[in-house]
């Protein structure tokens, strides 16, 4: 097995972390102009935060990259 990744596994697992990252901070963003929504707000950064270690954990155990 190879020590270093490709440019193309690199993409494929950073890419939708970013964009993961990046939605709820927009969701986020969103909900606090509102007021009567701002009480959501750690709602979404728990969901957000509970997807995103379920997600890493279930591409590590399960995900096998064929490059």
């Amino acid at each position: 097995m190879k020590d270093k990744y490709s440019i193309t596994t690199w993409i494929l697992v950073l890419v939708p972390l970013i964009v993961f990252l990046i939605i709820p901070l927009w969701v986020i963003d969103l909900l606090f102009i509102a007021p009567q929504w701002r009480q959501a707000i750690p709602a979404v950064i728990g969901f957000a935060v509970t997807f995103l270690v379920l997600g890493i954990f279930i591409r590590g155990k399960f995900g096998k990259f064929i490059f």
